[in-house]
């Protein structure tokens, strides 16, 4: 069940990054300071998939910690903004 949380939370890193480049591409903005400095730092795909590995392994290590709960809490975190930025991108 882990290693099934992990990888939905995997996709949907990809997902928000996809749905992200799409608001971005229609004239929004990225509303994290964080994310939109790396974005400046060192390109927008980079700081995708470092902040996607980053989440992974937070849940692999919450799952060591307290089972498929945080890597599940994750999965829902990151549905509810793959949603938001689906919406936002329509």
């Amino acid at each position: 069940m882990t290693l099934a949380l992990l990888i939905a939370l995997a996709v949907l890193q990809v997902l928000d990054g996809l749905t992200t480049r799409r608001i971005l591409n229609q004239g929004g903005r990225e509303l994290n300071p964080v994310m939109r400095a790396g974005f400046a730092a060192i390109g927008f795909w980079p700081t995708i998939a470092i902040k996607g590995a980053a989440m992974v392994a937070l849940g692999a290590w919450g799952a060591g910690q307290a089972g498929p709960i945080a890597p599940g809490l994750l999965v829902a975190l990151y549905v509810a903004v793959v949603a938001w930025n689906w919406r936002q991108g329509r």
